[in-house]
């Protein structure tokens, strides 16, 4: 569906204020300057009535970079980036088969770091490092050790000095083009690291996952619920949006 805008883009404003997009878009989601949703769901389903849907996805003609997505709410994905097709499939895997977000270097906006690790309801994360009640034990590849060694020292070091430049161009507005210079370094770096590790493309569980660099585990050392490295969804991510078709499908 095309719904026309009065202005370009999706605002960045300070709480409060007014956005002018049609469905009400706007970044800063919780105080998250990549994070853009909208909070008027009343409006966001009226408009996607006029048409038969299941899942709904927010395209935004934006240049800077952001999305979110909810599980069986909505997803958003700002189309100008250079990371839009990598947006849009992460921000879907949230809302279409309830992924959770493997990442856990970025800037957050709430306290990271409990000590007591309930598990969590994401079919791709997990508390447990006991491989017999890990939830995608049967995935696991022979002789992959539980918990799985992999460089994350070396990944952290890099990922740091990442932020902290991406925090330092969006303090002093940068043309966004810097943004997807810095971005692309970044996944040609990573895919060589994480790529060329003992236990790369094997099924275990590697520490540093849904925010939390201790604690929580994912399924594989990459994924694109991970990082945005062209490496497609985890196996451990692919048979839970499987799950969500077949089901859907019935």
């Amino acid at each position: 569906m095309f719904v026309p805008a009065a202005v370009r883009g999706a605002p960045r404003p300070p709480p409060g204020a007014p956005p002018p997009t049609p469905l009400s878009v706007e970044y800063n989601i919780f105080d998250s300057e990549r994070y853009a949703l909208t909070l008027d769901n009343r409006t966001m389903r009226d408009v996607a009535a006029s048409v038969p849907y299941e899942f709904v996805e927010i395209l935004i003609n934006e240049q800077h970079y952001g999305g979110g997505g909810i599980f069986n709410a909505f997803a958003t994905a700002a189309v100008d980036t250079a990371f839009a097709d990598y947006i849009f499939v992460h921000e879907f895997g949230h809302h279409f088969a309830g992924l959770g977000d493997e990442y856990y270097t970025s800037d957050v906006a709430y306290e990271t770091g409990r000590t007591d690790r309930p598990e969590p309801w994401e079919p791709n994360i997990t508390a447990q490092h006991d491989l017999a009640e890990l939830k995608w034990g049967d995935l696991v590849t022979p002789g992959t050790p539980i918990p799985t060694p992999w460089e994350k020292e070396a990944f952290e070091k890099e990922s740091r000095e990442v932020q902290a430049k991406r925090r330092e161009l969006r303090g002093r507005r940068a043309p966004e083009s810097e943004m997807n210079a810095l971005l692309e370094a970044e996944r040609v770096a990573e895919t060589k690291l994480l790529g060329s590790m003992t236990h790369s493309g094997k099924v275990g569980a590697f520490e540093g996952a849904s925010y939390e660099p201790k604690g929580l585990y994912r399924p594989e050392a990459d994924c694109i619920m991970f990082t945005r490295d062209k490496v497609g969804f985890c196996r451990v991510c692919q048979r839970a949006i499987t799950r969500i078709i077949d089901r859907s499908v019935r």
